[in-house]
């Protein structure tokens, strides 16, 4: 084990952020798992760490991994759903080998980084599924991106401390890149979730959705809500819009 606090030798590779930086781990279950994962965020400056419905863990084993990330685990907080979890954030991430079978964007985590820009703080909600079964289909719809992080053909799975040290790796390193920025004020998830229901209630209302619609329509619909990068003013914009519509139907 390398101390890396006296020298601060990575002092120059972590520049800091506009943006503040979440991790999620939908139903972990494994001490040393959430430990390891408490340890990356630790060496990567990421101390807001987001446990969704956990299984029972032994807080002092994962303690004892995150070695100087135990204040991680001391301050991390607990949600029923994923929903409750990233409502406040402005960017949900999810971090899944395959989206097959479900019409969300996919992006290599390269591809994804490149995006990261600096029009106004934003809170980024990276969400990582259970080790057993990686990120369920079900809590798609709530991410903008699904990212995949490249790995070789013979053995394609990362476990979850290496995914969450990459991801946060690949976003420091990026950090640099970008100068200034503008003063943007971006929507929560729990916002955009309010403009979705509101479009699906819009086109059920006017038949355009119905009991004959293919599944994959409102998948569509609701994928493209929450891809959108709306400021503030644009979202009540939309929202006004497919509210007034609703009135009037």
């Amino acid at each position: 084990m390398v101390d890396t606090r006296k020298d601060g030798a990575f002092g120059d590779l972590l520049p800091s952020s506009e943006h503040s930086i979440v991790v999620v781990l939908v139903e972990p279950g494994d001490a040393r798992n959430i430990g390891a994962v408490a340890r990356a965020m630790s060496n990567l400056a990421v101390d807001d760490l987001r446990l969704v419905s956990p299984r029972a863990f032994d807080v002092t084993m994962a303690k004892g991994v995150a070695c100087w990330g135990g204040d991680v685990i001391d301050n991390s907080r607990r949600f029923q759903s994923l929903q409750d979890a990233v409502s406040d954030c402005h960017e949900v991430v999810g971090f899944a080998s395959d989206s097959s079978g479900h019409r969300v964007p996919q992006a290599s985590l390269e591809e994804w980084a490149k995006t990261l820009s600096n029009e106004g703080r934003r809170t980024i909600a990276l969400v990582f599924g259970s080790e057993d079964n990686g990120l369920s289909k079900a809590d798609f719809p709530l991410c903008q991106y699904l990212i995949r992080i490249p790995s070789s053909g013979s053995n394609r799975s990362y476990n979850l401390a290496q995914s969450v040290l990459l991801a946060l790796y690949q976003i420091r390193t990026r950090a640099h890149q970008y100068v200034g920025g503008s003063d943007v004020e971006w929507t929560t998830s729990a916002h955009v979730e309010e403009l979705t229901t509101m479009v699906l209630k819009v086109a059920e209302g006017v038949g355009f959705l119905n009991e004959h619609s293919p599944t994959h329509i409102s998948d569509l619909l609701r994928n493209m809500t929450r891809r959108g990068k709306f400021s503030a003013k644009e979202l009540k914009l939309l929202t006004g819009l497919f509210g007034m519509i609703r009135k009037k139907l």
